[in-house]
Formats: structure tokens, sequence, C-alpha cells
């Protein structure tokens, strides 16, 4: 029993760690269960895009998402760099992302503790897209004076074309989304994106930040013959974000956010015929970021936050047992809570929980198929823990399974077989 207790202490110091903020990760925002946005991080150069010449330089990896038991590779990993030393910093600070999978709208990862990525709450507020072919991700950033600018380009783009005569067609078929992944080429379409941000000391303990991200995305199916065609209607999908940072106490932080976003999955046919769908939101929100101690961090704040689904395809499923059919989806939250705690054990290791709980939650559905309405009301809760290392110069950030506080890991307790960690992330900065 000493034994596993021993191992169990040596677990924990491999895996916990929380960095000095400038140079944390998503993985600390995702063991915090708060929406990024609201927490100054370094991570929020996918939104923010003017933060990216504050940043300073840094290499990370993000090492993967363990979906489930039994998978052997972690899925959506990645490796990237900021570097604000090149040419001495003449030319600003360039970024620069290499990914096996395209993130979520606005967002360094694709999948997180929460399924996926996306800051925007509830559960209609995610990116409904999904590719694994991304070709690039770059970012460059300037400060000029009083003022940060920064910009985005990125793109994730898959092809298939040829001859399928020896399948027994004959025709010449072109199909354009991340053909790697079988379903609905609406929900993998390729992605053409622009994002620019600006920045605004406002005085020695304010900073406004206002940023746009723009996406064209697309895909087609279609053969020389004419009679197979698909693709999109619509291609338009865009975030609009603003937060303050103002510095009200030595030890107090306060941010207001903004968010507005839509995602455009409307779809036409071989007969012209066309199809509109739509996923669209916005949050508003207030938080609080109490230093306590020397170093510790607590974070509280409260959001709200709408989204509405608007479909003639019945792509999205509101749940309850009423499928997914065509009509209206509007979501409610008045507001999501959520609170954090980060606590330094000591200099190297930092362990860190938190939650959210939408404390007035309505789902309103308008089925125009059946035809049938009803509005569900409830309280969802979700928690995350986490924790990290740090090795020299190289850090090192876990979102932990849910049942390690109880289970440990299996060699030492014998009860689990699940990963310890369900994200990691290591970042060098220099």
């Amino acid at each position: 029993m000493f034994n596993r207790f021993k191992k169990a202490v040596v677990v924990l110091a491999a895996l916990a760690i929380l960095p000095a903020v400038a140079n944390a990760q998503t993985s600390r925002i995702g063991g915090m269960a708060v929406p990024g946005d609201y927490v100054k991080d370094w991570s929020g150069i996918y939104t923010y895009v003017s933060e990216v010449g504050n940043v300073g330089n840094l290499v990370y990896g993000e090492l993967g998402h363990v979906v489930s038991p039994g998978f052997t590779t972690p899925v959506d990993r990645g490796v990237g760099a900021v570097l604000g030393n090149l040419w001495d910093g003449r030319y600003g600070t360039w970024a620069i992302h290499m990914r096996e999978v395209s993130p979520a709208l606005g967002q360094g990862i694709r999948f997180s503790n929460f399924s996926d990525a996306s800051s925007n709450p509830g559960q209609f507020g995610f990116d409904p897209n999904f590719n694994g072919t991304e070709a690039f991700d770059v970012q460059w950033g300037r400060k000029f004076g009083t003022t940060s600018f920064g910009v985005r380009l990125n793109k994730s783009y898959g092809q298939f074309e040829g001859d399928l005569f020896t399948l027994g067609g004959g025709a010449t078929t072109n199909l354009e989304f991340d053909v790697d992944n079988a379903g609905d080429p609406n929900f993998f379409r390729n992605v053409f994106g622009l994002g620019a941000g600006v920045g605004f000391d406002m005085g020695p303990n304010s900073n406004l930040q206002v940023s746009g991200l723009w996406q064209s995305r697309t895909f087609e199916v279609s053969d020389s013959t004419g009679v197979t065609n698909y693709e999109n209607d619509g291609s338009t999908t865009y975030q609009l974000a603003a937060r303050w940072m103002w510095q009200w106490q030595p030890n107090v932080l306060v941010v207001p956010v903004i968010k507005i976003y839509n995602f455009d999955l409307s779809t036409k046919g071989a007969l012209l015929t066309t199809e509109t769908n739509t996923l669209s939101g916005w949050s508003a929100g207030l938080a609080g970021n109490w230093v306590l101690g020397s170093n510790d961090l607590f974070v509280l704040g409260a959001t709200f936050a709408s989204n509405k689904v608007e479909q003639e395809s019945g792509i999205f499923d509101a749940g309850f047992g009423s499928g997914a059919d065509p009509g209206t989806i509007q979501e409610t939250i008045y507001p999501q809570v959520f609170a954090a705690l980060e606590t330094h054990v000591n200099n190297w290791l930092t362990l860190r929980f938190g939650a959210n709980k939408g404390v007035f939650r309505a789902v309103e559905v308008d089925d125009s198929a059946t035809p049938a309405n009803y509005t569900v009301h409830n309280s969802p809760f979700s928690m995350a823990l986490g924790a990290g290392v740090k090795v020299g110069n190289l850090q090192l950030d876990g979102v932990l399974n849910d049942n390690f506080a109880h289970n440990g890991l299996f060699f030492f307790s014998g009860v689990s077989q699940e990963a310890v960690a369900s994200r990691i992330t290591a970042t060098y900065a220099f």
C-alpha cells in the first residue's frame, strides 16, 4: 500500500505544474473548465489575433486528445511556434502552426475534455465542421506604441478526382472536402480563413482587444455526367469578439467579453434544390481573476448566451428523443456560471480544478416535420481537473481523467485502465 502511495505521488509530480500564466497553454484552460476568453493565457491568440505580438518566443506541442480507452494513438496533435526574435524583431512576431486536424473556430485545437474545443457556451455553441487535412495556419503581429495589430491566414483542403470506370462507373468524379472521413460532406468542408485583430493599451491598467475571424467553408460532390451534384449553397463562417482586461485592483483582473458567431451549412442539390441551414449565436459575460497569496489564481464569472439552429435539412438533433428534423432550435443560457482554482503546491507543482453550470437553460424546439413544439428547462454541469510538470524550460500541462482523484493509474490502483490525462500540451519558452 505504501509503495502505491509513493507511485501516486510520483505520477502527480510528473503531471502537475501550472507554468507562468504567459506561458500556459490550451490544456491549462481545459483543466479549469472555464471559457478561455476570460483568462489571460497565450492560447488566446487564436481568437484575439493582435495578442500574437505580445507572447514572446515559444515552441509548443499539442500531444493529443485521448478519445476513449483503447485508442493507441491520440488525435488532434500538432506542433507550432511563436517567434518574436526573427530578424531581431524588426518585422514583427510570426506564429506557425502545424496540425493533423483543423481547429475549431477561434481555437487552437479541435477536441477538448468537453468533446469540442469551442469556448462558446451551450450544447449548440460548437463548431460543426471537421477537416483532417489542414495545409497551413500562420499568424503575424506587431506592436506600434500603445497599439497591437495581428493577422491570421489558414487553409484546410482535401480533394479526390478520378475516373471510377474500374468501379463500374465511367464518369469522372470530383470530391472536394475531407475525403478521408465518411459521412455527410456538409460537415467535412474545406476551409479558407482570414483573421485580423487590434489591441489598445488604454492606460497602465487597461487593455482592449477586438478581433474578427472570417472563413469560407466549401464542399462539392460532382461527376462528369451531371447526374450527381451536391455542394454548399452558403460558405460564410465568422466570429466577432471583444474583451477588455482591466486591472481593477493589484490582485484583481476584471474581464468583460462579448462574442458573435455564425456558421452557414446551406446546401444545393443536383436539381438546384436548396436547403438553408444556419447555426448562429452570441455570448456576453464578465469574470474576475483574483490572485491569492503570492501566485495562486481564483476565477469566478458568468456569461449569458444564445444559440439558434435554423434548418431545412434536419441536420442537428436537439436530443430529448425528438430526432433531427427541419425546424428551429433555440438554446438560451441565463447565465452560465463558472469558477476555477489554480494553486501552486511548490515551485514546480501546480494543481487546478474548475466547473461551469448553466443556472437557467432553456431549449425550445419547433419541429416543422412532425409537427411538434416543446421547451426543455435544465441546468447542465461540467467539471474538470488539471495538473502538469515543469522540467527545465519544458512545461507540460494535462487535463486529468475525471476519475483520477479516486482511482489513479491502473498500475498502482488496479482500478482504472483509462488514460491518466485526456489531453496533454508541452510548451518551451525562450
